[in-house]
C-alpha cells in the first residue's frame, strides 16, 4: 500500500516539475535559460505511468491505460530519448531535425512488427539498442567529467550537474539492466511492470527530491546565475604545486636552478597579483614580475611553463578580470563605464575587454551585473 501511494506520489510530483519548466520557458525569461525538452518527455512519461499505475493498483479503475502494457515495443521510443536529454544536458545543445532521426528505426520496427512478430527478434533488437545508446550516453559522460572548465561559470555549472549527471546515469543503468531482464525472461507484462513502477518509485523519488534540492535543473541557468555568490570563493585554481608535465631537456639546468625555490616564489606571485596598487599600475607578465621580484625573466618562464595551470598572456588577462570584479563590487560601474572599467584594467579596448571577461567569467559584463546582485565590499579573488 505504502509503495502504491508512493507512485502516486512521485507521479504527481513529475506532472508538478513538467508544468514548472513549461511556465519557465516563456519568451519573457532569461535568455540563458534553455529547457530540456527530453527531461520534460522523461518525466512526463514517468508521472503519467504513474499515475495510471496507481489508479489501477488502487482499484479506481479496472482497466488499463498504461502504453507500455498494451505495445511494450514502446520502450524504443524511451531508449534514444534519455540519451537525447544526455546529449542536450551535457551539450548544451542540440538540433531538432537530427535528433528526429533517433526514432525512425523505432517507428518503422513498430509498424514492421503490426504484420510479422517474432518475439525472439524483438527481444534481441531492443537488447542490442538499448545497451548500444547506454555506451554513447556512457562516452558523452566521460567526456562531460573530463572536459576542461575554463570560466567560473562553467566551474560552478559543472559543480551543479555532476552529481544530477551520475545520479541519472545510475538510473538508466538500472532501465536498461531491468528492461532487458523483462524480455528474455518473458514474464508476465502486467505483473512485472506493476512491481517495476512500485520500486522505481522509491528511485524517482530520490531523484525528484534532487531536483527540488537543486533548482538550477528545474529553472535553468537563469536561475544558476542569480544564485552565484562572490561572498564564496569561486575560484581558478592558477598554480600547481607539483610539475603539470615532464621537464624538458633544455629546461632542465634552469629548473633544477628554481626547484628549491619555486614554492616561495608561487607565494611571491600571488601576493602580486592581489596588490591593488601594482596591478592598477602595470600588466603582470614574466618581464614585468622579474623586475619586482629581482630575478632573471628565464626562471620565470619556466616556473609558468610547469607550474601554471594557464599561459602566460591568459594569467595577465586573469589578473586583469579579477581587478575588474572588485572593482564591480565596489560599484565603479554606478559612476563610469564598461569602457572606462577596461581601461582602468588596463585593457587595450573595449572588445578586448568584454572578450576576456565573457571566456574567464562565462558570462558579459551587463549579464553579471544584472544577475549577480551581490553586496559591495563582500568580493574575494576569483584567482586562488
Amino acid at each position: 500500500m505504502f509503495l502504491n501511494v508512493l507512485s502516486l506520489l512521485v507521479g504527481f510530483l513529475c506532472l508538478f516539475i513538467v508544468v514548472l519548466m513549461l511556465l519557465n520557458t516563456q519568451p519573457d525569461r532569461s535568455k540563458n535559460y534553455r529547457t530540456n525538452g527530453y527531461l520534460v518527455v522523461i518525466l512526463l512519461v514517468v508521472g503519467v505511468q504513474r499515475f495510471l499505475y496507481a489508479i489501477e493498483a488502487l482499484n479506481l479503475t479496472a482497466i488499463t491505460y498504461s502504453p507500455l502494457k498494451i505495445n511494450p515495443l514502446l520502450a524504443l521510443y524511451i531508449v534514444p530519448v534519455y540519451y537525447l536529454f544526455f546529449r542536450r544536458l551535457i551539450y548544451d545543445t542540440g538540433n531538432l531535425k537530427k535528433e528526429v532521426l533517433h526514432f525512425v528505426f523505432p517507428t518503422v520496427f513498430i509498424l514492421i512488427n503490426l504484420v510479422i512478430t517474432n518475439f525472439t527478434l524483438n527481444r534481441i533488437t531492443y537488447l542490442v539498442w538499448s545497451v548500444l545508446y547506454f555506451i554513447l550516453i556512457l562516452r558523452m559522460v566521460k567526456d562531460f567529467i573530463y572536459k576542461k572548465k575554463p570560466t567560473m561559470f562553467d566551474k560552478i555549472s559543472y559543480r551543479a550537474k555532476k552529481n544530477w549527471v551520475l545520479l541519472m546515469v545510475i538510473l538508466t543503468f538500472l532501465l536498461v539492466v531491468y528492461s532487458n531482464c523483462f524480455a528474455f525472461f518473458d514474464l508476465s507484462v502486467q505483473m512485472n511492470l506493476n512491481a517495476f513502477y512500485r520500486y522505481s518509485s522509491l528511485c524517482w523519488f530520490v531523484i525528484l527530491f534532487f531536483m527540488f534540492k537543486n533548482p538550477v535543473i528545474i529553472f535553468g541557468e537563469s536561475y544558476l546565475l542569480q544564485s552565484i555568490n562572490l561572498t564564496k570563493p569561486q575560484t581558478f585554481q592558477v598554480w600547481s604545486n607539483k610539475p603539470l608535465k615532464a621537464i624538458e631537456d633544455n629546461d632542465t639546468t634552469v629548473y633544477k636552478t628554481v626547484y628549491d625555490k619555486i614554492d616561495f616564489i608561487i607565494l611571491e606571485i600571488k601576493a602580486l597579483q592581489k596588490s591593488i596598487a601594482l596591478i592598477s599600475a602595470i600588466t603582470l607578465n614574466t618581464e614585468t614580475l622579474a623586475k619586482e621580484l629581482k630575478m632573471p625573466k628565464r626562471h620565470l618562464d619556466v616556473i609558468f611553463k610547469y607550474h601554471c595551470h594557464y599561459s602566460i598572456n591568459d594569467f595577465s588577462n586573469l589578473v586583469k578580470i579579477d581587478h575588474a570584479l572588485l572593482l564591480i563590487n565596489e560599484g565603479y560601474l554606478k559612476k563610469y563605464t564598461v569602457d572606462s572599467l577596461g581601461k582602468t584594467c588596463l585593457f587595450n579596448s573595449r572588445f578586448t575587454f568584454s572578450t576576456n571577461f565573457k571566456k574567464f567569467v562565462g558570462v558579459s559584463v551587463s549579464d553579471f551585473v544584472s544577475s549577480a546582485n551581490i553586496p559591495e565590499k563582500d568580493y574575494q579573488h576569483l584567482l586562488s
